[in-house]
């Protein structure tokens, strides 16, 4: 166990930038809004030696725009738990929702790192540096080959990389490259090794609550673009019939620019 919990505190302290010294895996949330739920569960619920917590969770598909939405509610949630009741504000704990994505969710850049917190949107300063946000999108990671000066790269590509390609045994020797160059991959390799026929990975377990509102979420969204589409059709025939396009944008619901657009394409 104490191999795995060195492993974790290497990847974490990857992930925020700063020494984990010590963390405590934690038991999975239980909380529950529905009978018929077993409740809320993640990857791995952990805390730190200094009261930080943090989530972390591996995700195969892609949410689209609304991925930010659910990882800001998981970690205001967390944060939420930090308190006891009569303690006061300056006890609240920083708290980490970390993402391992297989998916591309930011698409406006090409880097496979981002940390969100809340800040001003003048001049960018924080707020209270509490909620914090961690994408790591492992289909942007840069090329690494038996070519690249592993050793030069920093923890977080390292870490990606073992991620990305543990369970790949095209990618053995690299993985092994990767193990000697970072300590808490070597521990990761070990705890990957006595795991029998499981793969080392963050699996989403007993997640009802969050696979639920993930479902709905992607029906909400095919029947949003389902009637965006039929506005479309909409305002092309009402626009060949030469209805003005101030007009055909209100009676559409559609912007007038998109309506523009459309008049172009016609």
């Amino acid at each position: 166990m104490r191999v795995a919990e060195n492993a974790l505190r290497s990847f974490l302290t990857a992930a925020i930038g700063r020494e984990v010294t010590d963390v405590t895996v934690k038991e999975n949330e239980d909380a529950k809004e529905f009978d018929t739920q077993r409740g809320l569960r993640y990857d791995i619920n952990c805390e730190f030696d200094d009261g930080t917590l943090a989530q972390v969770e591996m995700q195969g598909y892609d949410e689209g725009e609304f991925y930010g939405s659910r990882a800001e509610y998981y970690v205001s949630r967390l944060l939420s738990t930090s308190l006891d009741i009569g303690d006061e504000w300056g006890k609240i704990s920083q708290a980490y929702q970390i993402s391992v994505l297989d998916c591309v969710v930011d698409k406006s850049h090409d880097d496979f790192f981002h940390h969100y917190t809340m800040t001003d949107i003048k001049d960018g300063s924080k707020l209270a540096d509490r909620l914090n946000v961690i994408f790591l999108e492992l289909p942007k990671l840069p090329k690494i080959d038996k070519d690249t000066n592993i050793k030069n790269l920093p923890s977080i590509t390292k870490w990606c990389k073992f991620l990305k390609d543990a369970d790949n045994p095209k990618q053995g020797d690299l993985i092994d490259t990767l193990a000697k160059a970072e300590e808490g991959i070597m521990n990761a390799t070990k705890t990957l090794n006595n795991i029998s026929e499981d793969r080392w990975r963050w699996i989403i377990q007993g997640q009802i609550e969050g696979r639920e509102r993930d479902a709905r979420t992607r029906l909400h969204d095919a029947e949003r673009r389902g009637r965006t589409e039929a506005s479309r059709e909409n305002a092309r025939n009402l626009l060949k019939l030469g209805v003005a396009e101030e007009t055909v944008a209100e009676g559409c619901s559609l912007p007038l620019e998109e309506v523009q657009k459309i008049a172009e394409e016609i």
